[in-house]
């Protein structure tokens, strides 16, 4: 007999794609096994048959807005219909990629409703590493409760163009061959610790260092503030805007070093999108940072205690010249592998007693068959 495909709700899945390809690259490797994803309908989830929602980031879908009714009108839709939906079997999942959002969303009583609505109906949790499974455990007892599986973050390397050369690169930017350039990359949030970087930048006494702060500021960081505090020395280059994955690569590419000085942290695609590059970062030893540098090598992440200063990244400027491997090993992170460990625990959760709401699991600690076998025995984000 001929199984039923399975049907997957994501949000997102893939209209997200042209933001951040992580959610596209995933959901076209599941895809290839057979199971249909959609990018989450309401409608289809009250009226149709669906096997599994899986949220990303569910406070920004719920809570991104100012005005309590709203938030209020999407939390009843979307609980009303997985309440139907569950009648049918649907099951609801959580890929937990950060513990906690980096900005405080809506208003105090809402989030607490949003967290009560969600854990009481949740099915499963997915992390990116082994870390971040311990992290969500000890976060919460009803957390704790739930089956948990390690699902990695996969590389980007299928998403932009990293053939041209460093010399090429360089070229196209204006960059002299021989400076010694570190890049910040990606959307410039208040936890990102921007500011912080440039201050210490500017106590590195190599006049043939550079600095590049490459994207667009948001979550309430002061760019006029931050142009200001790039303007004051020559050796900072600041491009404050989004940038299209071309000119992103071109900036990846003509680097020695990328640093990510996160005050707190616990996954990166950031720092998986410089390793696509095959270029090596420094990030401090918080969250999932030091599970990665154990995975690709210390070769290719080098992590820091404490606060970032000016010793650590002179420091780091040294390390990054030693000889190195061309090219960063991520087969252990290609997104066929990673979606057959998704699709594992999807199968996991569906075949589990459905979950009464309010109630609390078997307690699962161990991922799904092939969960760590997809990653090669080596469970991490």
């Amino acid at each position: 007999m001929t199984r039923r495909p399975l049907v997957v709700e994501a949000e997102p899945a893939f209209r997200t794609a042209h933001a951040n390809p992580y959610n596209a690259s995933l959901y076209r490797a599941v895809g290839r096994l057979g199971v249909r994803v959609d990018d989450l309908s309401v409608r289809r989830l009250a009226t149709r048959r669906v096997d599994v929602v899986h949220l990303h980031w569910p406070d920004l879908t719920f809570l991104s807005s100012h005005r309590p009714l709203t938030v209020l009108l999407r939390l009843a839709t979307f609980f009303g219909a997985l309440r139907l939906a569950r009648l049918r079997g649907t099951r609801l999942v959580w890929t937990a990629h950060n513990l906690a959002s980096h900005e405080q969303r809506s208003t105090p009583a809402l989030r607490a409703l949003f967290r009560r609505l969600l854990l009481a109906n949740l099915d499963g949790v997915l992390t990116l590493t082994a870390d971040g499974a311990a992290a969500v455990r000890d976060l919460d007892p009803a957390l704790a409760d739930l089956p948990t599986f390690v699902t990695p973050h996969g590389h980007y390397r299928d998403d932009y163009d990293f053939t041209i050369t460093r010399a090429q690169a360089r070229e196209r930017l204006a960059i002299s061959p021989h400076v010694r350039l570190v890049v910040t990359v990606g959307q410039i949030r208040p936890y990102k610790n921007v500011p912080r970087l440039i201050e210490v930048f500017a106590q590195v006494p190599d006049p043939q260092a550079r600095l590049a702060v490459v994207g667009k500021p948001s979550g309430g960081v002061d760019a006029d503030g931050l142009r200001a505090l790039a303007e004051a020395d020559e050796r900072v280059i600041a491009e404050l805007e989004f940038l299209p994955a071309d000119r992103l690569a071109l900036w990846l590419r003509a680097a020695d070093l990328v640093v990510l000085p996160y005050r707190r942290i616990q996954n990166s695609g950031s720092a998986l999108l410089a390793l696509s590059a095959d270029r090596p970062v420094l990030v401090p030893a918080i969250g999932a940072m030091t599970e990665l540098a154990e995975t690709v090598g210390p070769g290719w992440v080098r992590c820091y205690d404490g606060d970032l200063d000016a010793a650590t990244l002179g420091d780091a400027l040294a390390w990054a010249a030693a000889p190195r491997p061309e090219v960063c090993d991520l087969d252990g992170l290609g997104w066929d592998r990673i979606a057959v460990a998704t699709v594992e625990a999807y199968e996991s959760v569906l075949a589990a007693p459905r979950r009464r709401r309010g109630s609390s699991a078997a307690r699962t600690r161990t991922p799904a068959r092939g969960a760590s076998d997809a990653v090669g025995n080596r469970a991490r984000a």
